[in-house]
Formats: C-alpha cells, sequence, structure tokens
C-alpha cells in the first residue's frame, strides 16, 4: 500500500534533519569533498547493520590479525609523516593501541564488526586510532588539526586520484569527517590488511651491506647482503601518506640501504636502493632491470619506425615538438612493448604503488646520446608557462612528474662521459677536501685527450666542468637511478635539477621513466584548471567511468597547398608531421580526446573524439 505524506509531514521530517547538521560537527563540504561519488565503505546510505555479539566481534577481530594475543604488546608502532624519516610520534607499548584499535574496529560498522576488512577501512582505522593516541604528527601551521589535519590537508591541497571515491572517511569531534592517510613501511610495502602488522611485529627487522659480485654478465656489480639482528623488534615503523598524495622513501643518511623484499626485480632478485644524496633525493637502483632486458629495449627503439614512437631528435616542453639547442640527444617512446611493460610495473612496485596505474605514468622514453650530444640541466617537474588546461601545480590538486627512474644501456668508462650529473648534489663517495672546484675541473677536462671533441667556451664544455665536480652518476649497463622532482608535499624539488652530460667517446642508451603524482595530461581523472573546468567538463570524464580504445587514423589528402606543413598534436601536444607526402598516423585514443592539425603554429582543424563513431575512425583533411 502507498504511504501518503502531507506537506506538514514531510517539514516534520525535514526541518530537523536540516537543524541537527548545522548545529552537529558534520560538515555539509567536508561530506561532498570527503566522498563526491558513492562507493563501498563511503558515505552512501546503507542498510541498517545487523549488531554482532561481543564474543563474536572479539573473534573476528582475532581473525583479522591472525592472533589470539595482542600482537604490540611488546611493540611499539611509531609514526612518520611521509618522506621524513625522523618519527613524529609513537603508540608507546603496552594494550592500549591493541584495545582502541578494537573499539574503532566495534564502531567502524556500528558494532556489526565485519569479517574481511578492505584496504580503505584498514587505512581509515588506523588513521582514527593513531590520531587519538598520537598527538605530535599534525601538519606544521595546522596544530590544532592534529594527526587528521595532517591526513586531509583540505580541498585545496589534496589531488583527486582515481580510487578517491573509495576513501573511508574518519569521523570525529574534531574535524567532523575527514579524508585517512594511506600507511606504508620503509621500504614502501602498503599496509592493506591487519595481519601485516601482526608479521611486522613477529619477525626479524631485516638490514643489508653492500657486497661486490662477479656474476658472471653483470660483471661489477653490487648486490646486498642480508644481515639478520638478534631478537624480534621493539618498534614497528610506518610512514602515514596524506589523502591524494604519493608515498616517497624517507633517506637519512647517505650510503643507507633500503631493501625492497616485497619487491622482485631482475632475475627474480629483490630490488635494493643505495642512498647517493639527501638534497637531492637521489638513490642508485640495484636489480632493477637485467642487461638482457637493457638490450632489447635498446633492439627495439632501434627497429622501431613509426614517425611518433621512432627515434628522433629530442624535444622539450609540454605544448608541442620544440627542439632546444641545449637537448642534443635522440630519444624515441617505447609504450607497450612487453619488456618496457614488465619495467613499468616494476617500477610502480618500486616506488610504493600496490597496484599498476598506466595514467600515471609516461611511455618509456628510449634516449641515444652520440659523440658530443647532451641535455644541459633541467627539471623533470614541468612549468606551465603555456597556460593548459591541465593543472601542473602539484603542490595544490594539480598533477606532475614527481619522480624519475634512469636506466642505462650502456658500459660508458671514466673518461667516455655521458654520466647524469645535479650540480646541486656532491659526489658521495669524495671527502669534503677531496673535491674539486669547477675551475679546476675544466682546465683538467681541457688538458684530457677527449676534451678535444667540445668547442671550447661551449655550454657543453661548461656542463662536462659540472659533471666532474657534482654528483654524477656514470652509466654502465643495467643500472638504474632514482630521484624525485617533488617534496612529500606536492612542491616542486629545484635541487632536483640534472643533466646528461657530454657523450665524449662512445655511444650511450638510456630510457627514462616518469611517473606522476596524479593521471597525466589526457587521461581520465587528470586535474583540470578550475577555469577550463566547464569547457573541459565532457573530455575529462569522472574517475568511474571505463573507457573504451578507439583507433584513430589520421591522414592528408594533399587537396590544399595550405596543408603542406600540417602538423598532428593531442591538444597542444605534437605528435607527428602530417604532410601531404607523410604517412597516415594512426594513434590510439579515446572518448572526449581532442586532436588538433596546426599549420604555421595555428590550429586550423580539431575534432573531439566520440564512441558514437564507433571503435575504428578515420580522419581525412
Amino acid at each position: 500500500m502507498a504511504i501518503k505524506l502531507s506537506t506538514a509531514s514531510i517539514f516534520a521530517i525535514v526541518i530537523p534533519v536540516l537543524l541537527g547538521l548545522l548545529f552537529s560537527n558534520v560538515k555539509v563540504s567536508d561530506l561532498l569533498f570527503a566522498n563526491p561519488v558513492s562507493s563501498p565503505g563511503g558515505l552512501e546510505p546503507t542498510a541498517t547493520p545487523t549488531t554482532v555479539a561481543p564474543e563474536k566481534c572479539k573473534q573476528r577481530f582475532q581473525v583479522l590479525f591472525r592472533s589470539e594475543a595482542d600482537p604490540f604488546a611488546n611493540v611499539s608502532v611509531v609514526l612518520h609523516q611521509n618522506g621524513d624519516p625522523k618519527h613524529c610520534g609513537d603508540t608507546g607499548s603496552g594494550s592500549k593501541f591493541h584495545a582502541l584499535l578494537y573499539q574503532n574496529y566495534v564502531q567502524l560498522k556500528d558494532g556489526a564488526c565485519p569479517a574481511e576488512l578492505d584496504k580503505y577501512q584498514v587505512e581509515s582505522l588506523l588513521t582514527k586510532t593513531f590520531s587519538q593516541l598520537i598527538s605530535t604528527c599534525a601538519e606544521s601551521g595546522r596544530e590544532d588539526k592534529g594527526f587528521l589535519g595532517f591526513c586531509d590537508a583540505g580541498k585545496d591541497k589534496t589531488p583527486i586520484l582515481l580510487d578517491h571515491n573509495h576513501l573511508v572517511p574518519v569521523k570525529s569531534e574534531l574535524m567532523g569527517f575527514s579524508l585517512p592517510c594511506r600507511f606504508h613501511t620503509r621500504e614502501g610495502l602498503r599496509i592493506s590488511y591487519m595481519d601485516q602488522l601482526t608479521g611486522l611485529a613477529s619477525s626479524k627487522p631485516i638490514d643489508c651491506e653492500m657486497v661486490d659480485t662477479d656474476d658472471g654478465d653483470d660483471a661489477n656489480t653490487q648486490t646486498c647482503q642480508v644481515v639478520e639482528p638478534e631478537g624480534l623488534p621493539s618498534e614497528i615503523h610506518l610512514y602515514a601518506v596524506p589523502a591524494g598524495r604519493v608515498f616517497m622513501f624517507a633517506p637519512d643518511h647517505v650510503g643507507e640501504i633500503f631493501h625492497l623484499n616485497h619487491v622482485n626485480g631482475a632475475l627474480n632478485k629483490p630490488i635494493y636502493l643505495k642512498v647517493m644524496s639527501l638534497e637531492p633525493r637521489v638513490f642508485d637502483v640495484f636489480n632493477f632491470f637485467s642487461r638482457e632486458e637493457s638490450q632489447q629495449l635498446v633492439d627495439k627503439a632501434i627497429a622501431e619506425t613509426s614517425e611518433t614512437h621512432r627515434i628522433k631528435r629530442s624535444s622539450t616542453g609540454a605544448s608541442g615538438y620544440n627542439i632546444n639547442s641545449r637537448r642534443t640527444s635522440e630519444s624515441g617512446f617505447d609504450t607497450h612493448g612487453s619488456t618496457s611493460t614488465i619495467v613499468k610495473k616494476r617500477c610502480f612496485s618500486a616506488l610504493g604503488f600496490d597496484e599498476y596505474i598506466d595514467s600515471h605514468g609516461d611511455g618509456l622514453q628510449i634516449l641515444r646520446y652520440n659523440v658530443t650530444t647532451a641535455y644541459n640541466s633541467h627539471l623533470d617537474w614541468i612549468a606551465d608557462n603555456d597556460q593548459l588546461a591541465h593543472d601542473y601545480q602539484s603542490a595544490g590538486v594539480g598533477g606532475n612528474r614527481f619522480a624519475t627512474i634512469l636506466m642505462y644501456m650502456s658500459d660508458m668508462g671514466q673518461e667516455d662521459g655521458g654520466e647524469t650529473v645535479f650540480p646541486h648534489g656532491w659526489p658521495e663517495d669524495l671527502a669534503e677536501s677531496e673535491r674539486l672546484d669547477k675551475k679546476t675541473a675544466l682546465a683538467n677536462l681541457r688538458e684530457s685527450p677527449n676534451g678535444s671533441v667540445l668547442k671550447e667556451g661551449s655550454w657543453e664544455e661548461s656542463l662536462v666542468a659540472t659533471c666532474r665536480s657534482r654528483l654524477a652518476v656514470r652509466p654502465h649497463s643495467s643500472r638504474a637511478v632514482l630521484f624525485y622532482s617533488q617534496h612529500p608535499n606536492g612542491e616542486v624539488d629545484n635541487k632536483s635539477l640534472h643533466g646528461a652530460c657530454p657523450v665524449l667517446s662512445g655511444v650511450k642508451y638510456a630510457a627514462n621513466l616518469w611517473v606522476w603524482n596524479t593521471p597525466r595530461q589526457g587521461f581520465s581523472g587528470a586535474p583540470i584548471k578550475e577555469k577550463f573546468r566547464k569547457e573541459h567538463e565532457n573530455t575529462v570524464s569522472s574517475p568511474t567511468v571505463e573507457f573504451k580504445r578507439i583507433t584513430a587514423v589520421f591522414q592528408n589528402t594533399g587537396e590544399h597547398e595550405q596543408m603542406k606543413n600540417a602538423k598532428l598534436h593531442y591538444e597542444n601536444q605534437f605528435w607527428g608531421d602530417l604532410g601531404p607526402n607523410d604517412p597516415a598516423l594512426s594513434v590510439n585514443t579515446y572518448e572526449g580526446h581532442v586532436w588538433n592539425i596546426f599549420v604555421d603554429g595555428k590550429i586550423v582543424k580539431t575534432w573531439n573524439i566520440s564512441e558514437k563513431r564507433g571503435l575504428d575512425q578515420t580522419f581525412t583533411f
């Protein structure tokens, strides 16, 4: 039977609810920001949960930890802010942490005591518990918000990631509803299950020291010799990552080792990091890829014939194919090759991602440097000088490159050049008294046999002098280096300035893999500047939309003389030449993508990709 409500009855129901919201600690804006799209475990209306008997609740809680006893009875959980080697607080040993976790677990679903928790529920539960126990982990300048204010920096400083609508907000008297942190181990392993904490509390801490090895094809490399101290740990160290941010390693000193025993690298050996510099943060990466994989990448790059992916003169910038006179290398892209895909996925695991997200990375850029070629010092973080729609301001809600892994595929001798230099860093293996100044390094270069290949007074010669007086990484096949372009709060790290030193002898092959803190421009969920959002509301879709890949072919018929210098761009990014004598360009694209034809720097033709035209589309002009 249908139930009819009078206007008076409706007001009698609605007004008290509105008044309750008005005078409660729950902010409507917080509710909307915390979970803009309804999702499992979030704030959408659900059926009233069934309360579980206390004894059954306790049993389920024990199952989550796989332990009947308190695993933290003799262990303190030590908390760090993301990227900070110094801890900000700890729970202390004893039963308080475990007891408070249980109390919050019971309250998580109003007494329903779920038998399983997903990673978002685990993170919400841990965030609430730490906020109740630790008062010293607040964000600088927002101390009144406590740890919850660190985890939720507010809508102006929280990038919206693809899983944002899955986050389970924390309810508190202090902040109403707020977003939770993620938690990682020192080595980057994301805490997704409660029994991971039990494992950390009951296992011996692993340390390692670097030793030289002679391993056949991979001779003259180093590996990590595991050192296991006696006894169980008295502390578990966790690193809290604010909502919308990405995990970053927290190096304490040069020479420090990070043993990533949860990430298998080349030849199924665990990956290890060795700290080369603190400012900028640079790491030598061992076992990242093998010499065989290195050769496969080079062979594929040399054999590539596609105009958009073959090796050609390198370009710079976000808005198109711009030749830079101070970047004389050649480059191409390997976006979907089998080896490059394996390497990209390995990169994400090493950086602390628990899943591979293709839109967070550029394709693998393959680089070739012949004698005298180089790339002057620059940042990988992209400065938005072109006023594009994509929001590059990563300190706010924007997305930009935050980490780079450089891979070397050539063996370069000590006098061959080709190093990667960090002008703000110092050589890791030299005492301060042994460091060269740039003037001395330049004089030594001019006296060396290979110095004559460079023009005296050129920027290339000056760069070599910098390479020989500052932190420089010498390439050898299968060597890899990681560095960060952002600070943990998203601000650009200007000390990450780096350059490719001129090759003085031989040929150097290398590869870049850039990883972004959000989906990069042109992908679902990429951040758009506020002034462009209305214009792009149908171009960049919600993170919840499933995309269908569309194959688009662009071809110049040659009928119009004014199109002889046509160039295809994705939005403002150069894709390939498309003159009347150039081959047609085939691209993989998606709903809402915008492709432009430029002639002499001006847009003369635009296509908006739509699934309505099918999954195979041809565009001619």
